[in-house]
This record gives structure tokens, C-alpha cells and sequence, in this order.
């Protein structure tokens, strides 16, 4: 009981920080600390703490390094901003599948971007939905219906971190087929 009630304490304790933050980044008060960040190193510890956050629901994170060879890549980026637009679209990925209980993270350096993917084989969101759901406060449809309790400030959040980084998050989704949100970073390396 007690590891549950650390668990939820810790979410809703995230969940709080994501609404302040969400805030000063809309009053621009939120000032980013840009440092060198091996971004291969920063995605497997999101993600190995997000498993370990998840797994008492028995969801699992499957990380994929390609051609990274050598020196890893590295993004002028916030680490906990960084943390938390990564956090939120696993989040998402388990909130959104409830049926496949595994979500899939790819990280790829394509040109001179880095591509973080995660990937879920959830509910899916109509094509007409996809950039609506950016927008603060909006929840596609499926989540309503299906009762998927959320606030909809993450991806704005996701979208606004990601844009402050000199980055870009894409969206591919078809209902019944899941989600695939991509951020694109500068890499350097």
C-alpha cells in the first residue's frame, strides 16, 4: 500500500508541477538552462524511470538506439524540460492503450535532428484531430468517449518545450492503429 501511495503521491505531485510550469511557459516566465546533453543518456533514464513508475500496471518500455554509432549525439537542451515532454507522451502512449500493454521509444539521428519516437498500438487519433490536439485544454474524441481522465495540457506543453528547443513533434495516428509522436532536436556530434 505503501508503494502505491508513494506512486500516486509522485504523479499527482507531477502532475501539479506540469500545470506551473505550463504556466510560466505561457507568461514566458520560464526560462530554459540550455546545457550539452548526451540525449541518448537522458531518453534511457526517462525511460527506465517511467518503467519502473508503470510497471505496477504491467506496462513495459521497449528502447530502441539506431545508428548511433560512436560519440553520442548531443542537444542544447533543459533536462527536466526535456524529461517532462518525453514523460508525458509515454504517459500518454500507456493512458491511450489500454489493450497493448507495451509502448516502443526509437531514437534515431536523422541528418543533423535527432528523432526521439514513442510509439503505442492505443485508440488512435482521426487525422482531422491531429493538430487540434496541440492546443491547450483539447482532448481528441477517443479519449473522451473511452473516459480517459486528462487535462489537456500535455502536448501543448510538449509542443511548447520542443519549440523552445528549436525542435518540431509530429504526429502519425489512425483510430484503431495507435500513435506515433515524433520530436525532432538539433544534435550536434
Amino acid at each position: 500500500y505503501y508503494l502505491a501511495l508513494a506512486r500516486q503521491t509522485d504523479r499527482l505531485h507531477r502532475l501539479v508541477e506540469r500545470l506551473l510550469d505550463f504556466g510560466r511557459m505561457e507568461a514566458g516566465t520560464s526560462p530554459y538552462r540550455l546545457e550539452p546533453l548526451d540525449a541518448c543518456a537522458l531518453i534511457r533514464s526517462v525511460v527506465e524511470e517511467f518503467e519502473q513508475d508503470s510497471a505496477a500496471n504491467g506496462y513495459r518500455v521497449e528502447l530502441q538506439v539506431d545508428g548511433i554509432q560512436g560519440v553520442p549525439p548531443t542537444v542544447a537542451g533543459d533536462r527536466e524540460a526535456l524529461t517532462n515532454a518525453v514523460w508525458n507522451l509515454l504517459d500518454n502512449a500507456v493512458k491511450y492503450s489500454p489493450e497493448c500493454r507495451t509502448v516502443w521509444v526509437e531514437v534515431e539521428r536523422t541528418g543533423s535532428r535527432l528523432a526521439i519516437r514513442v510509439r503505442d498500438r492505443g485508440l488512435g487519433v482521426p487525422r482531422h484531430e491531429h493538430a487540434e490536439i496541440f492546443r491547450r485544454f483539447v482532448r481528441g474524441a477517443g479519449a473522451k468517449t473511452q473516459g480517459i481522465k486528462g487535462t489537456g495540457i500535455g502536448l501543448a506543453m510538449v509542443r511548447q518545450i520542443v519549440a523552445a528547443h528549436g525542435g518540431d513533434v509530429l504526429v502519425a495516428s489512425e483510430p484503431g492503429a495507435g500513435s506515433t509522436f515524433t520530436i525532432l532536436l538539433p544534435a550536434k556530434g
